[in-house]
């Protein structure tokens, strides 16, 4: 069976009118408009999605000190969006899908060579860790990583955690993340911990195919993908996403290799969702 994640939570927040700047990207809508992000993991729901990712891609003390906010203050909103941001994803689900907490870089995703160090790397990702677990997610999610120490750094932190962990990188090119580390030595790192899944995330469909490839060689455990719909790899600001034809084009390919997980990444909204969901029953 192939588990669909959902798609797009910044990009359908701005297409209702929510502004996303960063450095906190989405982490405000949990408080200021915590009946759309409800909403909109609602829709992916209906749509066919068996998992829903939180929006606390965010929604972390450190995200907050970077937007201005100062110590105890930063870390009570931080809380505040990431409890408030869990809430919503459980008022969707009802129970009824599993629920993804996610966690992201400490900086700009597609900038690794930002990485702040490792004492702020392992404060960072242990409060927010301990908050995500008590707020009762079923999943952690380390999405669209692309710096081989952060990702060790959280791989190793939420191993004590009784949780299904999924680490979901983004690639440079067909064989490397971002800070120009192999697909293979990341894979390798992953088996040193309790990881349950490998994905690649906010690449295009294209770039995804090929380095998807190298991942179902590799790994034996889950593994899946869910691309952006950019035209371009990270370089544009998903206004301007492929048309519907070269989209079930590509997520053809992708269904061809036989994921365990798949989804969409930015520029994405419920209905490519349902179309996705349509693609997978069409192809048992």
């Amino acid at each position: 069976m192939t588990l669909v994640l959902d798609g797009a939570m910044g990009t359908e927040l701005n297409k209702r009118g929510v502004q996303t700047k960063l450095p906190l990207w989405t982490a405000e809508s949990n408080i200021s408009h915590p009946y759309l992000v409800e909403q909109i993991h609602r829709e992916y729901i209906q749509s066919g999605a068996n998992i829903i990712t939180t929006n606390t891609f965010r929604s972390t003390s450190w995200s907050y000190m970077r937007a201005g906010f100062t110590g105890a203050n930063a870390q009570l909103k931080a809380k505040d969006s990431l409890y408030s941001a869990v809430e919503c994803a459980h008022k969707a689900s009802k129970g009824t899908v599993k629920v993804a907490g996610s966690i992201t870089t400490l900086n700009d995703c597609y900038e690794p060579e930002k990485f702040p160090g490792r004492n702020i790397a392992i404060d960072t990702y242990g409060q927010t860790l301990d908050w995500l677990i008590d707020s009762g997610i079923d999943i952690i999610l380390f999405e669209t990583m692309g710096n081989l120490e952060e990702i060790d750094i959280g791989l190793s932190l939420s191993s004590k955690y009784r949780k299904s962990i999924w680490l979901s990188v983004i690639m440079k090119s067909k064989k490397e993340i971002l800070d120009g580390t192999f697909i293979e030595k990341i894979l390798f790192l992953a088996n040193q911990y309790p990881v349950d899944a490998i994905l690649i995330n906010c690449n295009n469909i294209l770039s995804t195919i090929v380095s998807l490839k190298i991942v179902q060689t590799h790994w034996v455990k889950k593994w899946g993908a869910y691309p952006n719909l950019g035209v371009n790899d990270y370089s544009n600001e998903y206004s301007n996403i492929i048309a519907k034809t070269q989209f079930i084009s590509g997520m053809k390919n992708i269904l061809n290799l036989k994921p365990n997980i798949i989804g969409c990444c930015c520029g994405s909204t419920p209905y490519h969702i349902n179309l996705l969901k349509s693609l997978i029953k069409r192809n048992k």
